[in-house]
């Protein structure tokens, strides 16, 4: 990849991040519980998926040398998951008429196994490999705590409890990428703190 095309990716992440936690912190904002997402929150969502689809291929490009296995597999579990944004925005944007309920089925459920482990494996791969800031591979990691919480055990909790962890888990979130699209922008090279 040349340099242009890295900081072109940078950009794209930066804004996809920004995208993914404002789409979230809304989200997390109003109990969503048996409701249908807002054609507003799925249209954030569905253009942050596009960015982050678009631009996190440079991120494993970028320390693919020193990510090894792990950080292939990271990757495409990473990419796969996103797709769970994509699949949760694009029924209220096709037929909004409809209503729709998101519900649990499996294709949830394997979305979000492949997105956490995604998130666990880029983080650590981000930390080991020291191309890009240690700092932002430990939120991602701090990231992929609260998204398992939120997508997994948020539900069997009160309301409120779930919506302070998606809010947290997108704050997180946002940050720990913002801060790896601003490394890529830059062309910061090296372990910067």
């Amino acid at each position: 990849m040349t340099k242009t095309a890295f900081r072109w990716s940078g950009i794209f992440l930066i804004v996809g991040a920004s995208l993914q936690g404002v789409a979230t912190v809304l989200l997390a904002m109003q109990p969503v519980m048996n409701q249908p997402l807002s054609p507003g929150i799925s249209l954030i969502f569905l253009l942050a998926g596009i960015f982050l689809l678009l631009s996190l291929p440079a991120v494993y490009a970028r320390q693919a040398n020193r990510a090894g296995w792990s950080g292939l597999v990271g990757h495409g579990l990473l990419q796969t998951g996103i797709l769970l944004w994509i699949v949760l925005a694009a029924p209220p944007l096709l037929y909004p008429s409809l209503n729709l309920i998101p519900g649990e089925n499996g294709l949830f459920f394997s979305l979000g196994v492949a997105l956490t482990m995604g998130f666990l494996l880029t983080g650590i791969v981000t930390i080991r490999a020291e191309v890009f800031p240690r700092r932002a591979g430990i939120l991602l990691l701090a990231a992929t705590g609260g998204f398992f919480f939120s997508f997994f055990i948020a539900e069997f909790l009160p309301p409120v409890t779930g919506q302070i962890g998606s809010a947290t888990f997108a704050v997180l979130l946002a940050l720990a990428l913002a801060w790896l699209g601003r490394t890529l922008w830059l062309g910061t090279p090296g372990p910067t703190r």
